[in-house]
C-alpha cells in the first residue's frame, strides 16, 4: 500500500537525456520517480529529448538495475517518432525535397537500419532521421524541422527543436482537460522548451535546480550562468522551483525578487545505514567524481602530498574518468605520489569503498547537493568538503570538515587529524550515520506530497500559444549549447 497520498493527475519526468553511467542528477532523477511508484502509487512517464538510438537498452539496464520501478514507461522523443504511426498529409501537402549535390553519410541503429543521414559539402547542413523502412521522418536543417510521413510528404513544419518538443509533449497529455498534468523538469535545458506550456490551465510545471546557477567566483551576486537564466527569468511562469539547500533558495530569492513558488526539497539518503560496521582504515581517502574541472582534485592531490610527507603509509584513491586524466597522472608524476595516490578509473560500486575508508574527499569549484556525500555519510564515513555553494555545509554539519575553497594546507591539515586521532574518526563515523538519518526518504516524499497538494490547489494561468518560444529562432545553437552545457548537468 502506498504511504502518501499525492494529488491524483498525470505525471511526466522530463530530462534532455537519459543514458547510463551520468551522474548524481540523473541517478537523483530515477530515484526521485522510482519512490513516487513504489510509495506514493504514482508511476511518472519518463521523458527525454534526444537523438541517441539504444533506449531498448537503456530501459533494460535500468530495470536490471531497480532504478525504475517495473510499471514505468520511458518514451523517447526521436525513438517515438520513428516506431509510431506517422500523421497523414493532406494530399496536397508537399514532397521532402530530395537532397542535391551534397555528400551523405549514414549512421546506423542498434536495429541493423539506418539511424540517421547527415548530408554535408564540407559542413553538415542537414540531418534525416529514418525509420526502420529507411523512410525519413523528420528532418532537420538551419531553416528548421520538417516532420514527414511515410509517403515522402510534409506532415508538419517546426520553427526549432523547441516547437517540435511541446507539440510532442502537448500530445502526450491526458485528454480529460480537467486531468491535471504535473511536468517535472530537471534540465534547464529541457525547461526552456516547456515554459510556454505553463499557459496552460490543466499543466502544472515543476522545475528542479540541481547545481549552482552562477559563473565564477561563484558567489550569490556573480553573472547568471548563460543556461541557468531562462530558467530563473521563467520563474513567474512556474508553478513551483525546487532547490536543493536553503541558501540557494534565499540567493535567487533575494536576486531575483520572487518568493512565493520557490521551496527547498534536499535529497535524500536512500541507502539505510550498515548495522555492523566494518573495520575503518585510519589511512585510506577516497574521492569519487568526474575527473573535471569542476571538481579540482588538482588541489587533493596537492594536499596529499604534505600528508604523505608526514604519513607515508597514506593513501589517496580517486574513482572516475575525464578529460583531466593524462593531466592528473603527470601531476602524480612530478610529485613523486604515483604509489600513494590512486586513479581508479570509474567503478559502479566505488561508493562500497566508503564503508572502511578514513575520509571522502570533496574540493568542487561548486556542487548543487553532492550525492556522493549521502552516500558516505550513510555508510558512515566521514566528509572533508570545501566550504562551497551548495550543499556540503547543509549535508556535512558534525559528520566532518568544512575547509575554506583553495586552502589546500587547512584540507592536510584534517587529514591528518584523522590519520592521527582514531577516537576522532570513530566520533565523526557515528555522526556520519546520525546526518544520515535526517536526509530521510520518508521526509523527501513528504515535501513532494505537500508541494504537489499545493500547487495543484492553484489557479492556474490562462491558454497561451504553445508555438510561441525565443528559443525557435536560434534553436540549433541553443541545442549545441546543450550537448555541451548537458554534462555540467551531472555531478
Amino acid at each position: 500500500m502506498p504511504g502518501f497520498a499525492f494529488p491524483p493527475g498525470q505525471y511526466l519526468a522530463v530530462t534532455s537525456r537519459l543514458a547510463l553511467g551520468r551522474g548524481g542528477q540523473t541517478a537523483m532523477f530515477l530515484l526521485r520517480n522510482r519512490l513516487f511508484a513504489e510509495q506514493a502509487g504514482i508511476t511518472p512517464t519518463l521523458l527525454s529529448f534526444d537523438d541517441q538510438p539504444d533506449y531498448p537498452h537503456i530501459r533494460a539496464e535500468l530495470a536490471a538495475a531497480g532504478q525504475i520501478a517495473p510499471s514505468t514507461v520511458i518514451l523517447n522523443l526521436f525513438e517515438w517518432l520513428r516506431n509510431e504511426p506517422p500523421p497523414l498529409a493532406p494530399d496536397q501537402a508537399p514532397p521532402l525535397p530530395d537532397p542535391v549535390d551534397l555528400d551523405r553519410t549514414d549512421q546506423p541503429h542498434p536495429d541493423g537500419t539506418v539511424h540517421l543521414s547527415s548530408y554535408s559539402k564540407g559542413t553538415a547542413v542537414m540531418t534525416d532521421y529514418r525509420r526502420a523502412d529507411g523512410s525519413v521522418y523528420l528532418r532537420r536543417s538551419s531553416q528548421g524541422l520538417l516532420l514527414a510521413d511515410r509517403n515522402n510528404r510534409v506532415v508538419r513544419r517546426f520553427g526549432g527543436l523547441g516547437a517540435l518538443r511541446r507539440w510532442w509533449v502537448t500530445g502526450l497529455f491526458d485528454p480529460d482537460p480537467s486531468t491535471p498534468v504535473f511536468v517535472v523538469s530537471d534540465s534547464r535545458f529541457a525547461l526552456r522548451h516547456l515554459v510556454p506550456l505553463a499557459h496552460q490551465e490543466q499543466v502544472r510545471l515543476i522545475h528542479v535546480v540541481h547545481n549552482i546557477h552562477v559563473l565564477e567566483p561563484y558567489h550569490p551576486d556573480s553573472e547568471p550562468h548563460p543556461t541557468h537564466l531562462p530558467v530563473l527569468e521563467a520563474i513567474p511562469q512556474l508553478s513551483a522551483l525546487v532547490t536543493l539547500t536553503g541558501r540557494q533558495r534565499e540567493d535567487i530569492v533575494r536576486r531575483f525578487d520572487t518568493a512565493d513558488n520557490v521551496y527547498v526539497i534536499p535529497n535524500p539518503v536512500t541507502e539505510p545505514s550498515v548495522g555492523d560496521e566494518k573495520a575503518r582504515q585510519a589511512q585510506r581517502f577516497v574521492m569519487i567524481g568526474r575527473l573535471e574541472r569542476q571538481k579540482q582534485i588538482e588541489d587533493a592531490v596537492r594536499a596529499f602530498a604534505t600528508v604523505v610527507a608526514e604519513e607515508p603509509g597514506a593513501t589517496l584513491d580517486i574513482y572516475g574518468e575525464g578529460s583531466l586524466r593524462e593531466e592528473l597522472q603527470n601531476q602524480l608524476r612530478t610529485s613523486g605520489l604515483e604509489h600513494a595516490v590512486r586513479l581508479r578509473g570509474y567503478d559502479a560500486a566505488a561508493k562500497e569503498q566508503l564503508h572502511t575508508a578514513t575520509a571522502l574527499l570533496l574540493t568542487s569549484r561548486f556542487e548543487g547537493y553532492p550525492l556522493v556525500v549521502l552516500e558516505a555519510l550513510a555508510r558512515g564515513c566521514p566528509v572533508i568538503a570545501y566550504d562551497i555553494a551548495y550543499g556540503p555545509r547543509e549535508q556535512v554539519r558534525s559528520a566532518g570538515f568544512l575547509v575554506r575553497p583553495g586552502d589546500t594546507g587547512e584540507l592536510a591539515d584534517q587529514m591528518l587529524r584523522l590519520v592521527r586521532d582514531p577516537d576522532l574518526l570513530a566520533r565523526l563515523s557515528t555522526a556520519a550515520r546520525a546526518e544520515a538519518g535526517t536526509h530521510s526518504v520518508q521526509q523527501y516524499l513528504r515535501d513532494w506530497q505537500t508541494l504537489l497538494h499545493r500547487v495543484a490547489s492553484e489557479e492556474h494561468g490562462q491558454e497561451g500559444d504553445d508555438d510561441q518560444g525565443a528559443d525557435d529562432a536560434d534553436g540549433d545553437r541553443a541545442e549545441a549549447a546543450e550537448a555541451v552545457g548537458e554534462e555540467e548537468e551531472h555531478d
